[in-house]
């Protein structure tokens, strides 16, 4: 006879494997640190990367000012104003990354804990019957 109840469970762990077991499978391997500090490294270079993306478009759409002003530019001036808006921009850009991961890790731990009770609910059901049947 099937078990109705079982078969919600089992169809349970099978949704969750299928679509967020990948996403969550990292909850489970790292402490919370380590995976924030993991995303804030990638992010790192994924921002400068970004920043400098950035700085090639607008000095690519500003040449012609750029030329005019290059004889009369201070580049000690220039680069401490470069320097200053990518620290902003790395701040703001890491602060966001680091809210969002640990959301994010909250959200799977979250979520691995109603996988193992419903683990442990159909371990409970299984044992219920092994009882049964002796």
């Amino acid at each position: 006879m099937i078990n109705e109840d079982r078969v919600k469970e089992l169809y349970y762990l099978a949704v969750y494997e299928s679509t967020s077991e990948k996403t969550h499978k990292q909850v489970n391997e790292y402490y919370v640190g380590d995976y924030v500090w993991k995303e804030v490294l990638k992010s790192f270079f994924s921002g400068t990367f970004a920043f400098a993306g950035i700085v090639c478009l607008w000095a690519m759409n500003n040449m012609d000012v750029l030329l005019d002003r290059l004889n009369t530019m201070d580049i000690f001036e220039t680069a401490t104003i470069v320097v200053a808006i990518y620290i902003a921009f790395m701040a703001v850009y890491i602060f966001a990354t680091v809210l969002v991961y640990v959301s994010r890790f909250g959200k799977g731990r979250k979520n691995m804990r109603g996988y193992v009770e419903h683990l442990k609910n159909i371990n409970r059901m299984y044992n219920r019957e092994e009882k049964l049947k002796r």
